[in-house]
Formats: structure tokens, sequence, C-alpha cells
């Protein structure tokens, strides 16, 4: 099973927030879903989940089909559905999309200067050089197109590589990624949040082991990762223990991942467990990418005012002009 939900964080967070809400009220799923507001471009979405329902469709799955839920949502309402109200499962699900949506939007937040600044630079850098002559009014709007259309192709490029990441199995950009110092191991650390998170929160809904680890997988997004997952199902089948089997799979084989699985199997408390350990690893993610959108704008503004720098006094803007006739 394996669905991608077509919504952003900030919008599925509101999403989950409404359904709670509604859920708790007591309206059932097809009248809440008509007083659900969100922007218009995402509407059909919901009028489509609408019709999935009056065709008799759960709500996990009409909304996987509308492309709304994706495939851990999926699993987590459906259980909490068979279990009685998905009302919790709602409040949770919002809790992570507003986290994810909060990071993203502190990131972009702290880069919007910096971004502000370089455009700056562009047009200010080489005034000096138009203003006296030695650079045409074409050179100039050159200047300035042609690092922006360079940004923007390395950002294409960087959706392309992204993209190959997910879908690759046997991708060397990945094995490359997994190696670079600093954000390999970051990337290597956010996917295993990503998979105990997971199994963790299916387990506790009470989604059985064998049916929680491929929808865990399935939210890697890492087609070479889950590749390296496939040991995993295959020990549990075999009747080993989920500690024995995350040994199979080196980049789960974390000695305090298996140390906390062990004792959540031995007390009866493994998604707890589990739970935790993910916790542990959100908050030095997060920790991480505050980090980043602090520092990083640091070193852009300081590269920027070197550039600047450079090009003012190289153009010679501000030295003094020698005589010829002395």
């Amino acid at each position: 099973m394996k669905s991608k939900s077509t919504l952003p964080w900030q919008v599925r967070a509101e999403l989950f927030s409404q359904l709670a809400a509604l859920e708790r009220a007591g309206l059932a799923t097809g009248h809440a879903l008509a007083t659900i507001n969100l922007p218009a471009c995402y509407q059909p979405h919901l009028e489509s989940m609408r019709k999935a329902l009056t065709r008799g469709k759960t709500i996990a799955q009409a909304g996987a089909q509308a492309g709304i839920f994706n495939s851990l949502e999926t699993a987590l309402i459906a259980a909490a559905c068979q279990a009685g109200s998905p009302a919790a499962t709602y409040t949770r699900l919002a809790e992570q999309a507003a986290l994810h949506a909060r990071l993203s939007k502190q990131i972009r937040a702290k880069l919007a200067l910096p971004a502000l600044m370089l455009v700056l630079g562009l047009l200010i850098n080489p005034l000096p050089a138009l203003i006296m002559g030695t650079l045409s009014a074409g050179g100039y709007l050159l200047g300035i197109i042609m690092p922006l259309a360079a940004i923007a192709a390395m950002y294409l490029l960087g959706n392309i590589i992204f993209k190959s990441i997910e879908t690759d199995t046997s991708s060397d950009i990945t094995r490359v990624l997994l190696q670079t110092p600093v954000f390999g191991a970051w990337y290597l650390r956010s996917k295993q949040r990503d998979f105990v998170d997971s199994l963790a929160l299916l387990l506790h809904a009470g989604v059985s082991m064998f049916e929680a680890i491929p929808i865990a997988q399935s939210t890697i997004h890492s087609a070479y990762l889950e590749t390296q997952c496939k040991p995993l199902l295959r020990q549990l089948q075999r009747g080993q223990s989920l500690t024995e089997a995350l040994s199979f799979v080196p980049w789960l084989a974390d000695a305090t991942l298996i140390a906390m699985v062990k004792t959540g199997e031995t007390s009866g408390t493994l998604p707890e467990m589990l739970q935790r350990y993910a916790a542990n690893l959100s908050a030095d993610l997060e920790h991480t990418a505050t980090q980043f959108a602090a520092w990083l704008p640091r070193i852009i503004y300081v590269l920027i005012a070197g550039w600047m720098a450079w090009g003012i006094i190289g153009s010679g803007a501000f030295m003094p002009q020698v005589p010829t006739d002395l």
C-alpha cells in the first residue's frame, strides 16, 4: 500500500484539526467534510472524498483515493475507526503535520532576508561599473538575470536528485548522500525517525506487526533504504523478535534502538518505547534544523557582503583618480 498526500503540511494540519473537532462534536463524516474550510485550490480533493464516501468507501479509503491521506494516515485512521472514534488519531496527525509545517516555515523565514540581500547585491554590485560607463545596460541586466537563473537551475536539479533518491532502489546518489559529512547523518536519522515513529503509531493503534512493517517502510520515501528493509519482515515471519530482526537492517541496527526495542518487547510496552526513541530523534532533528536555520543566513550574509565589497573595490569606484597630465 503506497500513497502520498497531495496537501502541504500546513493544510493537512488544518484539515486534521478540523476533523478532530468535528468528530468530538459528534458530526457525521459526510456532514463534517461539507463544513471543513480549506483553501479553494484544495476543495476539489474534499469533494472527491465526499463522493467516495457516498459510494460506500470508508473515511480512510475515501481520503486515500482523493489524495488527502498518505499510506500511514490511511492505516491509522482505519484502525482508529475500527476501535471506536478517530478523534485522538486526528489530533495526533494534526500535531505531526503542524510540526513539519513549523520547521519548514522557520527555515523559509530565516532565508528570506539573505535572499533579499542577494537580490540587492545583484542590483547594487554592478552599479559603479554602469555609472562609469564600463558596463552597458544590457550587461547590467544580464548580470542580474544569469545568477538568478543559475540558482533556479540548482534548485530544480536538487528536486530531481531527491526524486531519484525516492524512486531508485540502487541509487549511487543515495550512497554518496549518506556518506556526506553532517547532512548524511542528519538524513539517515530523519529516515530512522520516520520509520520508528510510524511503526509506533501503527502498533499503538492496534495494527498487527506484520501489517505495520510494510506501511512504516512506505513512509521512508527512499527506495534504497526501503530495499534494505526487506529482510525485516522476512525475519519476523520466521519467528524472530523485532530485536533480532533489526540486526539484519544495517541502517536501523542502532544500539540504542535495539536496546529500547528489547526492553519494550520484554515488558510489553513496545509502542511506548518506540515512541520514546522517535521523540528523542525528533528533538535532535528539530534542534539541528533550528541551528541550521540560524547559521545558514549568517554564512550567506558574510559571503554576499564580501562579494559586494570585492565588486565595489575592484571596480575602482572609490579609488582616487590619478591625473593623466602629470
